[in-house]
């Protein structure tokens, strides 16, 4: 069965523009719509069925961190970029949380360049990583340190993850 795309409140279908939040099951759509939190923009017939290809939600979502994100009204934190990279070391790949059972996987945040070398703090400078792999780079960047990153790091803003994989919204790619 198809994905529906879910836009938040402001999508123009004419020209679509908007924020895309995520996708979901027709199944699910329907169900959106029906509690009235979603109205369809978009929809088309298949075998005799009205079925939605997007929808619009009915009140504005909005938050510290939205994967999907279009506008620049996300929040930034450091508890956004562990939420951003899923709680995972960007140079290890081990899972990290506030209250590890050892002190080895807490997760910090760590600047890709290092502020001292004028590194920002910003969605492309930083990353999620556990103590041990932060404090092993130090005051040196990836490839100084051996230590390669095995994601990209990504401003939510203008980007939206699809099977894995992060991909430009396509009305901000020029931006």
């Amino acid at each position: 069965m198809s994905q529906v795309k879910v836009y938040n409140r402001g999508y123009d279908p004419d020209t679509g523009v908007g924020e895309l939040l995520h996708t979901t099951s027709v199944r699910h759509a329907f169900g959106m719509i029906r509690r009235g939190v979603a109205n369809p923009v978009e929809l088309t017939i298949i075998e005799d069925r009205i079925i939605p290809l997007a929808l619009e939600l009915t009140r504005t979502l909005s938050g510290a961190w939205v994967e999907g994100a279009g506008h620049r009204s996300i929040g930034f934190s450091y508890r956004a970029i562990h939420q951003r990279d899923h709680f995972t070391c960007a140079y290890c790949g081990r899972s990290v949380s506030r209250a590890p059972a050892c002190e080895a996987l807490l997760a910090t945040v760590d600047h890709i360049m290092p502020v001292s070398r004028g590194g920002e703090s910003s969605w492309l400078n930083l990353v999620c990583a556990c103590r041990e792999c932060n404090n092993r780079k130090a005051d040196r960047t990836p490839e100084e340190a051996g230590m390669p990153l095995r994601f990209a790091p990504y401003d939510p803003a203008v980007a939206y993850r699809v099977g894995g994989h992060v991909e430009q919204i396509p009305a901000l790619a020029g931006v």
